[in-house]
């Protein structure tokens, strides 16, 4: 079911630009403190870093799914918004914007957790899990924008 619809994704793709910088950031401020340290000083810089991977993360995991949701609706199912998340993955992995629904199930729960709630190893997994998104989220830009 194809709809003659275009899809913009260009604040996607700021919003994309933005996550892939607070890592890079993130990074930075964690190997400067981390070969400058003070105890005070290296723990409010890990965990200030920390905490804006994290939100980055929800961001653009809520803007991923969004996306994903509304690429769906026009190119394979257009009740897809009345459907679980699950289902949402397991449709745009099988019309190839996505390669493992899995690992963008769990993205998802992860957002959820550190939206609603905040507890330190919470934020630890999460932070590590927004590491491993990033090659999830360049993959499905690019699988994105090829079918746009």
């Amino acid at each position: 079911m194809k709809f003659e619809e275009k899809l913009n994704i260009d604040d996607f793709l700021k919003t994309v630009a933005n996550f892939h910088k607070s890592l890079e950031y993130a990074k930075d401020a964690m190997d400067e403190y981390l070969d400058n340290p003070s105890d005070e000083e290296e723990n409010f810089m890990i965990n200030f870093a920390r905490m804006a991977v994290i939100k980055a993360f929800e961001i653009t995991v809520e803007a991923s799914w969004k996306m994903m949701q509304r690429w769906v609706k026009i190119n394979a199912d257009n009740k897809i918004h009345e459907k679980p998340k699950r289902e949402l993955f397991r449709t745009a992995h099988h019309s190839g914007l996505i390669s493992d629904p899995v690992a963008w199930w769990g993205f998802y729960e992860a957002r959820n957790k550190t939206a609603h709630t905040y507890h330190e190893e919470v934020a630890k997994e999460v932070y590590e899990l927004a590491n491993s998104f990033k090659a999830y989220l360049q993959d499905f830009t690019k699988r994105l924008e090829e079918r746009i």
